[in-house]
């Protein structure tokens, strides 16, 4: 098994093709092939996937348009660059993902070790996707990214084999000589207790352990820290528990969404996610050393104890230079403790998939990493 990476910041789509294929053609031909384009403009996206797919020619390829890339170990957000991830898989057998809308369709998860999905935010409901996964083939890691170059429906450009799309999504199944190993590192950190959801209806929060979410809310401003009482009035965030019992609620148990606003009257909090009565909750707040430190620990040597191949990583658009102060905080991160040899290709999504627990969610702020082995039939 062998990985590989290229950068491009040529702008034209043949000499970016070229120059890619220049990189990789060392180590071809390729089984897989993943890519993400920061075009110069609306149309190139489409032309640079096109160019790409015919020139490198491999087993398998997809690709979308992003806000920025990542790649041979720089974050590069605000310039035109491409940034591919090629693959030679023996005994990996590559699918392209089934068609999720036929009631008929199925994923059989015996020798099933990954999914990898790319999706357009206009035309696809994200959550309803991952959900169907889940329910095809459970307990099965998806990872991926929303594609985020466009801020209006039928801009984004999704790649499949030789086939440009402006909607829907792309993806891949992984089978056999692979292991898979995810993070999603959440990049926030909590205040406070946490609370058992006592009344409910789709995103709005009546009742937090019997009383107004608002008044539970002000309670725990009271009582944090200066400096967490500062990270509150700029964005509060609220973590649904993803245990069933509160004593497994530990680090990496909430998926984290956004709190959009409150009712002062009623007490009530509207959050960015349907929440259920009975679920557990905490407020979450997110800073720039929370993050690193989620991250860090995330990759500590007995998680990742065996050489890595390869990785994806799928971060959130609003992490990045804009957040840490620095260019390429994550991907150093990641390259210290998975090897500088080792190549990470990804980009900054509009939201990042991976597996909390037993089940994949769409996540935001996070940086969703799949690390990718050989199986137990090394190659």
């Amino acid at each position: 098994m062998r990985f590989v990476s290229a950068v491009s910041l040529e702008t034209e789509p043949e000499r970016i093709a070229q120059d890619i294929d220049d990189q990789l053609s060392a180590d071809g031909p390729f089984d897989l092939v993943v890519v993400f384009v920061r075009p110069p403009t609306d149309p190139a996206g489409a032309e640079i996937l096109s160019a790409l797919s015919e020139q490198l020619a491999p087993g398998r390829f997809i690709g979308c348009t992003a806000g920025g890339v990542v790649g041979a170990g720089r974050e590069i957000e605000d310039d035109t660059a491409t940034a591919v991830l090629a693959a030679r898989l023996p005994g990996v057998r590559v699918d392209p993902i089934p068609d999720l809308d036929d009631d008929d369709v199925t994923l059989e998860p015996d020798d099933l070790q990954a999914c990898v999905v790319l999706v357009d935010p206009f035309s696809t409901a994200t959550e309803a996707l991952l959900q169907r996964l889940d329910q095809l083939a459970p307990g099965i890691p998806v990872v991926g990214g929303v594609a985020s170059w466009a801020s209006a429906p039928g801009r984004n450009r999704l790649a499949q084999d030789g086939a440009i799309t402006n909607s829907g999504l792309v993806g891949v199944t992984l089978r056999g000589n692979v292991r898979v190993s995810t993070i999603v590192s959440q990049g926030c950190r909590p205040v406070g207790d946490w609370f058992t959801v006592t009344s409910s209806r789709s995103n709005l929060i009546q009742e937090l352990d019997g009383k107004p979410p608002l008044e539970v809310l002000q309670e725990v401003f009271s009582e944090a820290s200066p400096a967490d009482q500062k990270l509150m009035r700029s964005g509060i965030l609220l973590g649904r528990g993803v245990a069933e019992q509160p004593d497994d609620l530990g680090h990496g148990a909430f998926i984290i969404r956004v709190v959009l606003g409150a009712d002062r009257e009623s007490g009530a909090i509207s959050v960015a996610d349907r929440v259920r009565e009975g679920e557990f909750v905490q407020f979450h707040v997110r800073d720039a050393q929370s993050a690193r430190d989620d991250l860090e620990m995330l990759l500590t040597p007995q998680v990742f104890e065996e050489t890595a191949a390869g990785a994806l990583l799928f971060t959130c658009n609003g992490r990045g230079e804009r957040f840490f102060g620095e260019r390429d905080a994550d991907v150093a991160i990641i390259g210290n403790a998975l090897g500088e040899q080792v190549p990470v290709t990804g980009f900054f999504c509009g939201g990042e998939i991976g597996p909390i627990g037993s089940a994949n969610f769409v996540h935001g702020y996070t940086a969703s990493l799949a690390v990718f082995r050989p199986g137990s039939d090394a190659g």
